[in-house]
This record gives C-alpha cells, structure tokens and sequence, in this order.
C-alpha cells in the first residue's frame, strides 16, 4: 500500500483535521473583540499550535515503538511497572473518545444533507459514513489526495462567499470593539481558534507519509496551519463585514447579509469540512488501533469506523454532547502530556526536529492550552 505523500498532500491532511473544529463559530467573538485583537489572538495560537504539532512530530521521528501519539507517550512518558496498564486505558479512552467524536461528524453533515437533498435522515448518514470511510480504507495516500482536492474545493467556496461579500452595502469592521469587548470574550476566541488549529493526531501521519524528512515535515505542519489560518481570517472578516447582523453560526448572518444562495455554498462548505476532519481523524484512530493491536489494516479500519455509524443510527444525542466535550478535554490532556514526553525524548534522544526548545519555550506552550481549556468553558 503506497504510503508517500507529497508535502502538500500531507499538509492538505492537517488542515482537514483542524477546519471541522468550530470555524463558523468565530466570527461572532472576532465581531465583539475588533479587529485588532481577534489577528493577534489568531497569531498566538498560530505559533503556540505549530510549536506544539513540531513537538508531536519530533516524539513520532524518535519513537521505535511505531509513531501514533500513544505510543509515543508509551516509550516517553508512562514509566514503571504500571507503563502497560497506562498505555492499554488510555488506549481504550481514546478508542471510546474518538470513535463518538466522529459519531458527531456524521450526526452533523446528515443535519445538513436532508436540508439540502430530498433523503431521510437514515440515507444521509449512511451516504456520509460511506464516502467518507471509503476512502480511509485504502489508505493514507489516498486521504492525502482526497484532502488535497477537498481542499481546492473548500477554498473556492470560501473565495465565492469572500468575493460575494463586498458586493453588498457592507458594515464597518471594528478595529477594537471597547463597547463589547471583555476578558472573557478574548479568552474564549482564543480557546476556539486554538480548538480549530489543532491537529494532534494527523502529524504522524504527515510524518510517516513523508519518510521522516524533517524539512519536509516542518513545511508540512507549517502549511497546514497556514490554510486553516488564511480561511479563519477570511470567514471572520468577511462574515462580519457582510452580515446584517453577525450570529453565532456565522452562515447564518452571513448568507442574510449576501442572498440565501450563500446558505447552501456554507452548508457545502461545512459538508465538505466535516468529511475532510472524519477522513484526517478516522485514518489516524485505524492506525492507533492497527499499532496497538497489530491488527491489519482492513481490520483496525473497522474498529475505527463502523461504531461511529452505529452510534449515529442509534442516535444517542445526550451521550454524544458529554463524548464531544470530553473530546475537548482530551486534546488539552494530551497537549499537556506531550510536553513532558518531548522532554524526556529530548534528553534521551539526540536531535530535534526544533531548533529550539528550551524550558521556557515548553512552559508557555503548556499555559496556551491550559487557556485554551479555560476558554472552552468561560462563559461570554
């Protein structure tokens, strides 16, 4: 099975895990904390994010015990007699986590395709299930070319809904909103933006795909943040600058403020953004499953997507709202995990994929994803 990925293909992977997480969500804060404010929140968690995704991958280069995130804090992190017992519930944490977090991607494009298409619910999950873990199943160059045409597609509704929006009469965005503006708002935009950059379990991918070449990696993570960042900043601007009046779900405001052809352009959009995070996300849980176990690949693909189709028809919705939060929760976890582990390698394992990585530069990292966790949950 072809394994290489180009580094546009493997950076096209990153940003189809991260543009599921939330983007529409944005808006509606960047409106209420200016201009100003919402760049410099996004550059934050830009850098804070690629210096957290280069340490994932620097763990993935020096494991030899396989590359996925769990045996990297396997061999660097859970030590002693209980390195097993950790290793094998963590395992099963985040089998159970993931599983119900793609559950919600099929639960939330079947929302939007009987919107769209006259289908029963039943149809619409089964058609999204089926394109999307079709694909995973042959493969990781086969995700990382699908990303990449979803990609070119993603960018192009953007750019209609970008070009569309200065068409109308148009609204003032505030450089610094003082009348709305509040601690509690920047915290929270920048829990959201961090949420919607973050991309854990695609970097061993892009590391495997691309052979361990650290220049290629490193362009790799820094293009995919790059587009998650260039299509952040263009929903946000031009949402709020088109929209009558900005909503919570900016396609809302949005397709109001430009005509309500834009709704569907938006609801293809986040299709189309859903797919590309259940392809990033369900790629790598078949490839923890399959080192973990070491099951084949046919195998651990149908532990990691069969029972989020299952959890859909079943629709478990109370379950799937704690799952999904607890999913939130997990990511700051691990981010916080990943710091000891990449300084453990870093001490047991000559050279780093970073040039520098000191103790200060691993603190602040820690402090910008335990924000990230607080801005989940502040109320705004």
């Amino acid at each position: 099975m072809n394994k290489k990925l180009t580094t546009w293909e493997a950076a096209c992977i990153i940003t189809g895990y991260g543009i599921g997480g939330g983007v529409m969500a944005l808006p509606y804060l960047a409106e209420k904390n200016g201009f100003l404010i919402t760049m410099l929140i996004l550059m934050v968690a830009f850098v804070a994010s690629y210096v957290l995704h280069l340490m994932i991958a620097d763990l993935a280069l020096k494991n030899n015990e396989g590359g996925q995130i769990i045996s990297c804090l396997s061999q660097f992190l859970f030590r002693g007699k209980l390195k097993n017992v950790l290793t094998i519930s963590f395992f099963v944490l985040m089998l159970a986590i993931l599983c119900t977090n793609l559950t919600s991607y099929i639960s939330g494009a079947q929302e939007i395709l009987v919107e769209l298409l006259p289908i029963s619910d039943l149809v619409a999950k089964l058609i999204f299930y089926v394109v999307a873990a079709a694909v995973v199943l042959f493969g990781l160059k086969a995700v990382g070319v699908s990303e990449k045409i979803a990609m070119v597609v993603i960018f192009a509704l953007i750019g209609v809904l970008a070009v569309a929006s200065f068409f109308g009469d148009g609204n003032p965005v505030p450089m610094v909103n003082l009348g709305d503006i509040s601690f509690n708002r920047v915290l929270a935009f920048f829990g959201l933006a961090m949420f919607s950059l973050a991309a854990f379990f695609s970097v061993p991918q892009a590391v495997e795909g691309l052979e361990g070449d650290n220049a290629k990696i490193r362009k790799a993570i820094f293009l995919g943040f790059l587009n998650n960042f260039i299509i952040i900043l263009v929903i946000c601007f031009c949402s709020v600058y088109a929209s009558k009046e900005v909503t919570e779900v900016a396609m809302v405001g949005w397709s109001q403020g430009i005509g309500l052809w834009a709704q569907i352009i938006g609801s293809l959009f986040t299709v189309l953004a859903m797919l590309t995070t259940y392809w990033s996300l369900s790629l790598a849980l078949a490839d923890i499953v399959r080192e973990t176990t070491k099951l084949q690949h046919r195998m651990a693909w149908l532990i990691a997507t069969l029972p989020s189709l299952i959890l859909a028809l079943f629709n478990l919705g109370g379950f799937m709202d704690f799952m999904r939060l607890a999913g939130g929760l997990i990511s700051i976890i691990i981010a916080v995990m990943v710091i000891p582990a990449f300084i453990n390698a870093r001490n047991e394992v000559e050279g780093s994929i970073l040039k520098k990585n000191g103790n200060l530069v691993c603190i602040l990292i820690i402090l910008a994803y335990v924000l990230m966790g607080v801005g989940n949950v502040v109320p705004y």
